[in-house]
């Protein structure tokens, strides 16, 4: 009896979802209900027609009735759907499996989020009228295909193991698409696409490719008329040998773009990096390497441009009638034809091709991010108020132990040590403005995920604010072996008032993660790396790097260092999209980094002695610096800049003796310390004689190519 009376005293509070309180007679409170909202994203998912798993059988209705529909966590498939204009399906944060989703033709503001929609049917595109302004989101082992297919507009984003295969060579089209984290392991090829001279394919930008181990080749591009990739690895292609074509074959190209494009192919089969003919090639920073393959293929009559690269050369048609620039090819020379040039050009008509290289068509900038603001549900005086609060860390662990995921109501959860979770465990709440963990005292992590398990661990925090504590997630070292952090889901969480927001505590490696919309506000450090102070080389399991992550539409406020990335064991590829710095003292320190990225991100408001800096070259796409009061903007060893705007009136680079490739970008201040490379369509009237159109820089001193005056615009995140 007594067990009924409290059941129904707590139903008529309001507070029937923690019943289990008392049944297990547990004496705790329930969580204080908090009063912030959450973020819109976050909204519009809790807003939509929650349909259990029971009644999977009518996901079709549903979406028809509803028009947006999310799922509980659990296997859905079975059933296939077909999903038309303004239909939403969002899959449960730790994935929901679908048997295939048919775009409509037609279709135009489409989402689809969390889902793995199975082979062979995946997410098919249906010929017919055009598919626009939707998005795809966090989408695993799915076949993202189409046929004739008209599809224009559109997002993807956090393709995990997801082959591309866009057949337009009859009819259709894809243009001004953009593709946002696209890992794609073992298939081959992984990357098909194909467009028609009748109704051309174009504006496409795929920003961060990952294609690790093609069983045979890598791409398959054919008659697009601009294509763009920035950002691009591969390891060990013709994995299995069963091809003979290079990693990326492109034919009956117009403008291609490469931009950053690493790895490297040890293996007894391998082929070549590349096979392109088009009309315009332009490649930076290619530190590829195809081993015992050999050189690439620049086919017949395709112009290059290529900038900083290693010693890995291409092979050209002896029927060209193409040209072949250099600039800075494994050195410090600058050649035409193989001709060195140490002073202007003079010849017209060469002047006029590169010229018109360089400058190509203006076409559309990517949007500047708008970023919402972040939830505070505890306000200003959440230490105070966390005094003699009662200890509910048993409750939520209990819950993980139970049933892998905690998926916690809406509250603030006060806790006195940290929460522990495994390979497939995690927290789940209500949003960032209303479900709050706190740690009671700050001598803690408020999360602790351990690395025990398989030889990869997965594990999954969402819609939560974290608050308080000595760091609000620690990714600890247990087990003892070579155990990474692989596919996570951390998404839509907000760091608070720490020490360390995320502190990676000298493991194995955090590897090919995807991390969304998190915050991280009044940290003394945002993300900490901290490696084994022992390592001195190979593999250990402590020695704590991190490959191939991307930061998604995060912010960093407040804190006294946004990013400290020390790794000792070099870390690769890993990059922040969309992404905001705001008031921070110095946003990063960066060292043993290779090809690391910041694109169409904004710094405003950061102080300190630089905004970035470290022991390496960092690159920036299409980003922003205004407003900050930081002494420089960079002290790296080297930047690669494109299309940026630098707003400070401050010296570009101090200390060291940086190399800086800067194209297509508006530097207010000066260059100060910058020794070598190379300046591109840039304008920066504070340095006069870099401000040419194309400059060349050894021992500080620069060489004018071009003496024109530059007219700098953004050509890599571009739509046309």
């Amino acid at each position: 009896m007594k067990h009924l009376i409290y059941f129904l005293l707590l139903s008529v509070s309001g507070f029937s979802q923690n019943y289990h309180y008392a049944i297990d007679e547990a004496p705790v409170k329930s969580p204080v209900s908090p009063v912030a909202d959450n973020q819109p994203e976050e909204i519009e998912y809790f807003n939509a027609y929650l349909l259990p798993i029971s009644q999977k059988a009518s996901i079709q209705s549903a979406l028809d009735q509803y028009g947006s529909v999310r799922l509980e966590k659990g296997n859905y498939s079975g059933i296939s759907i077909v999903l038309k204009s303004n239909q939403r399906l969002f899959g449960h944060p730790t994935l929901n499996t679908v048997t295939g989703i048919r775009i409509a033709s037609g279709s135009t503001n489409v989402k689809v989020q969390n889902i793995t929609a199975t082979a062979p049917s995946g997410i098919y595109f249906e010929a017919g009228a055009p598919i626009t302004n939707s998005e795809f989101k966090n989408i695993e082992s799915t076949p993202i295909t189409s046929t004739g297919g008209m599809i224009e507009n559109n997002s993807f984003i956090n393709l995990s193991r997801c082959v591309l295969k866009w057949d337009m060579s009859s009819s259709g089209y894809f243009r001004n698409n953009k593709i946002i984290k696209h890992r794609i392991h073992a298939y081959y090829p992984q990357i098909v696409m194909k467009g028609n001279s009748t109704t051309p394919s174009y504006g496409n930008v795929q920003l961060w490719i990952n294609m690790l181990t093609p069983g045979g080749n890598g791409a398959e591009i054919d008659n697009v008329k601009t294509l763009t990739w920035v950002g691009v690895d591969s390891e060990s292609w013709n994995f299995n040998n069963y091809s003979s074509k290079a990693l990326i074959e492109m034919k009956n190209m117009g403008d291609v773009r490469i931009a950053a494009i690493s790895g490297g192919n040890l293996i007894s089969t391998p082929t070549p990096v590349f096979d392109i003919a088009a009309n315009n090639l332009l490649m930076s920073r290619k530190f590829i390497s195809a081993a015992a393959a050999g050189n690439s293929t620049l086919r017949a009559n395709t112009n290059m441009f290529i900038l900083d690269s290693n010693s890995e050369g291409y092979n050209i048609d002896k029927a060209s009638t193409g040209f072949d620039f250099k600039g800075r090819f494994n050195g410090s020379n600058v050649a035409l034809g193989g001709v060195n040039l140490t002073a202007a050009l003079t010849d017209t008509p060469t002047i006029s091709k590169l010229t018109n290289t360089i400058l190509g068509a203006k076409k559309t900038p990517w949007e500047r991010p708008v970023f919402d603001p972040i939830p505070n549900p505890t306000g200003d005086n959440w230490a105070t108020e966390r005094a003699g609060k009662t200890d509910q860390k048993n409750y939520i662990q209990d819950l993980i132990n139970k049933n892998g995921i905690a998926e916690l109501t809406e509250g603030t959860y006060y806790i006195g040590s940290t929460l522990t979770i495994k390979n497939n465990q995690g927290i789940i709440g209500k949003g960032t403005g209303k479900t709050i963990i706190v740690g009671l005292k700050d001598d803690f992590p408020l999360i602790t995920a351990v690395d025990v398990g398989p030889s990869e661990v997965k594990c999954y925090l969402s819609n939560m604010t974290l608050q308080g504590g000595l760091s609000g997630l620690r990714m600890s070292y247990t087990s003892g072996g070579t155990v990474q952090w692989s596919a996570c889901i951390f998404k839509y969480l907000v760091f608070r008032n720490q020490k360390y927001g995320i502190h990676f505590d000298k493991g194995y490696g955090f590897d090919n993660n995807f991390i969304e919309h998190i915050s991280f506000v009044n940290t003394t450090t945002g993300v900490y790396q901290e490696t084994d102070p022992a390592y001195s080389g190979g593999e250990t399991p402590t020695m704590m790097y991190i490959d191939k992550v991307v930061f998604y539409k995060c912010q960093w406020l407040n804190n006294t260092k946004a990013l400290s990335l020390i790794s000792a064991r070099a870390s690769n590829l890993n990059a922040w999209i969309d992404c905001n710095f705001d008031n921070n003292g110095t946003v990063a320190d960066i060292k043993y980094y290779n090809s690391p990225f910041f694109a169409n991100c904004t710094f405003t408001n950061n102080k300190g002695d630089y905004v970035i800096g470290g022991e390496n070259t960092v690159e920036f796409y299409s980003c922003l610096f205004e407003k900050n009061t930081a002494a420089a903007t960079f002290k790296l060893y080297g930047a690669y800049l494109e299309g940026c705007t630098i707003l400070d009136n401050v010296s570009l680079f101090k200390n060291y003796t940086p190399a800086g490739f800067i194209t297509n970008s508006t530097i207010t201040g000066n260059v100060g310390s910058l020794t070598s490379g190379m300046i591109v369509n840039s304008s920066i009237p504070a340095s006069p004689t870099f401000n040419k159109l194309l400059v060349n820089i050894n021992a500080a001193k620069p060489t004018t190519i071009i003496e024109a005056a530059p007219n700098p615009y953004p050509q890599l995140l571009v739509t046309q």
